[in-house]
């Protein structure tokens, strides 16, 4: 997430301090969980070395080591129901046991990787971002690791329910172009190549499968082709040329994509730089909050 400023944190200082209540709120924060939410340094800092503690976690040797033993486990397990031995409880006795131990690595790392996102300082972040929203203030994006969303919706530590004290106006949500107008620091242009990478960032992903499932249908037919006499199976052959085009059309797409995915990054940097002068910075698109999530 925040390393060497090279993407932008979820709030700035400035921002929160921009409206005195949320800025007492997020004080308040402070004085209960033992941190100063207001100093972008000391928040990026921490957000770091904890994005980095839990990705440790995520991919540490117990998760390798419970891979491991879960893939030899469940194959062996197979290799000894489908032998049908006389006596099955010593064939499948050893993959049970390994198959165990695997789930209880995970479930171990699981466990930790849950104790780390209640740190206080973590548990007090969410609570500022969600004090944030509730003010309208900007926020660029919420990091999917803070609230230990993985690949689906659903969230381990997610952001705590708040309402803005009433006496105050409306909480209204800055649209996007106009999230850094007269700020002390001018937002950076989203430049072309940007807002490319946002279309097709989504895209692929299916040509690798495409492509063999089209190969493997055209060396069926031309083999049936052969083997029966049947010259009009040889036609096949069209869905083999177009798994290669499939092929092709994939990594076109993918080598277009890690173009565009590192002037995405700078593009992020320049937001991250223009944070820090002072500009609230708009929030980020879904394809650049996976990129900046992706690291995790």
């Amino acid at each position: 997430m925040v390393e060497n400023a090279k993407e932008p944190l979820p709030v700035s200082a400035h921002a929160l301090a921009a409206d005195s209540r949320l800025g007492n709120a997020v004080r308040e924060f402070g004085s209960a969980y033992g941190y100063d939410y207001l100093d972008d340094d000391t928040v990026g800092r921490l957000l770091a070395e904890h994005e980095a503690s839990l990705r440790r976690t995520a991919r540490g040797g117990t998760v390798w080591a419970a891979s491991l033993a879960g893939t030899v486990g469940l194959a062996w397990l197979l290799w000894a129901v489908l032998g049908k031995p006389e006596n099955p409880l010593p064939a499948v006795a050893p993959p049970a046991v390994l198959l165990a131990l695997a789930v209880a690595g995970f479930v171990r790392v699981h466990r930790q990787a849950r104790r780390k996102l209640r740190h206080p300082f973590l548990e007090g972040y969410r609570h500022v971002l969600a004090a944030a929203l509730a003010h309208g203030a900007p926020v660029a994006y919420v990091p999917a690791w803070l609230t230990g969303r993985g690949g689906g919706a659903v969230e381990a530590a997610p952001l705590p329910p708040y309402a803005a004290p009433p006496g105050g106006p409306a909480p209204v949500r800055r649209p996007r172009s106009a999230a850094g107008a007269g700020t002390a620091a001018p937002v950076p242009p989203k430049p072309a190549a940007v807002a490319e990478y946002e279309r097709i960032a989504e895209r692929g992903g299916w040509h690798d499968e495409a492509g063999w499932i089209l190969v493997g249908a055209g060396a069926a037919g031309v083999a049936y082709a052969v083997v029966e006499d049947v010259p009009v199976a040889f036609a096949a052959a069209v869905l083999a040329v177009l798994g290669v085009w499939a092929w092709v059309a994939g990594h076109r797409l993918g080598k277009r994509q890690r173009e565009l995915a590192a002037e995405a990054r700078r593009y992020v940097a320049r937001l991250a730089e223009a944070q820090a002068a002072g500009a609230a910075v708009p929030e980020l698109s879904p394809p650049l909050r996976k990129l900046v999530d992706s690291r995790l």
